[in-house]
């Protein structure tokens, strides 16, 4: 059985501290979900001795991304900052170590990989499977946006 409970930011800590001391000792995860002008951050606790796990959720505008860091409270809840801060954008302020963990750059477009804004830029920039070629092209009904491309996108492509 999980416990999912939302939490508001102000009570961040607090909340992943009562969760520590009832039980779930264990941190599975910390990552966040990219709800378009909202940006949920999400941890998942473990009791190890129960296997019950305990899921808590705070939301943050996603214009003001700075979430208080749970490294404090939580063993090994920086590496998974670490990650979430570089993927979704998201500040973890009082975080010990905010150096990048896994891209070597940031994004050319500025926007976090894993944020719904992000552009999909190797399906933009290379030719879909799927685009009719040759012979195919007279059974061709309409091009085909590879999956995940968006409209707009394909304007900023260089014509072929």
């Amino acid at each position: 059985m999980t416990e999912v409970r939302e939490v508001p930011l102000t009570e961040w800590l607090r909340a992943l501290d009562q969760a520590r001391a009832a039980g779930f000792a264990m941190l599975d995860l910390i990552t966040a979900v990219d709800r378009i002008g909202v940006v949920e951050v999400v941890a998942v606790l473990t009791n190890p001795d129960t296997a019950q796990r305990c899921r808590l959720t705070t939301r943050v505008p996603a214009d003001q991304l700075a979430v208080p860091s749970a490294s404090s409270v939580l063993d090994g809840a920086s590496w998974h900052e670490r990650e979430t801060a570089e993927m979704f954008g998201i500040i973890f302020t009082g975080h010990p170590d905010p150096r990048p963990l896994i891209l070597r750059e940031a994004p050319a477009s500025g926007v976090p990989p894993l944020r719904k804004a992000s552009a999909l830029t190797e399906r933009v920039a290379r030719e879909w499977p799927g685009t009719p070629s040759g012979d195919d092209l007279r059974r061709a009904r309409r091009p085909q946006l590879p999956p995940g491309v968006r409209d707009e996108w394909m304007s900023e492509r260089e014509p072929a």
